[in-house]
């Protein structure tokens, strides 16, 4: 593991036996890092490396208020907040299938089959078909005008975010 690698969040958490659970850095380190960074920066990496649920109201409100200031026209009243909620959700949850466990089959007693959620690759697909039912609009409408304005400019949030998260590490750690 890098000296400045984002593994060094686990640090924050509590510690296990697990050999996965082995960071370079002690947690005040890393918290001291995470300080240099903006709130926002600061409660995405406690959301998305370490596991705090409770930074995710926080975050759904910034990443709103953000998209908000785009000042799109939207099909639907509610169409903000669920793309809001998507941006969150896929930015900082797991693409692992919850159903299989990522493993891609599920066992019946006789036999392993292949996970249907997952269709046996044990990772969730973020198919365009997906996000537009997510969000209450046709699939035509999403790939025609918000797939790019979610990729680019929605995402693109999370990559600022991303930036400041390995700058603050870089110069603290």
């Amino acid at each position: 593991m890098r000296k400045n690698s984002k593994e060094n969040f686990k640090s924050l958490t509590a510690p296990t036996s697990s050999v996965w659970h082995n960071p370079r850095r002690p947690w005040t380190d890393v918290a001291y890092a995470l300080a240099g960074a903006s709130r926002p920066a600061s409660k995405y990496a406690r959301l998305k490396y370490v596991g705090e649920m409770h930074h995710e109201r926080y975050l759904l409100k910034y990443v709103y208020k953000e998209i908000k200031k785009f000042g799109w026209k939207y099909p639907h009243i509610m169409f903000p907040i669920l793309l809001t909620e998507l941006a969150v959700r896929e930015a900082t949850m797991s693409d692992l299938c919850r159903r299989c466990n990522g493993k891609g089959w599920i066992p019946t007693g006789y036999k392993k089959i292949d996970c249907f959620s997952c269709e046996g690759s044990g990772v969730l697909k973020k198919t365009d078909k997906f996000r537009a039912k997510y969000v209450r609009i046709n699939e035509r409408n999403w790939r025609g005008t918000w797939r790019t304005r979610f990729r680019q400019h929605v995402l693109g949030i999370f990559d600022v975010l991303e930036f400041e998260i390995e700058e603050a590490l870089r110069k603290r750690l």
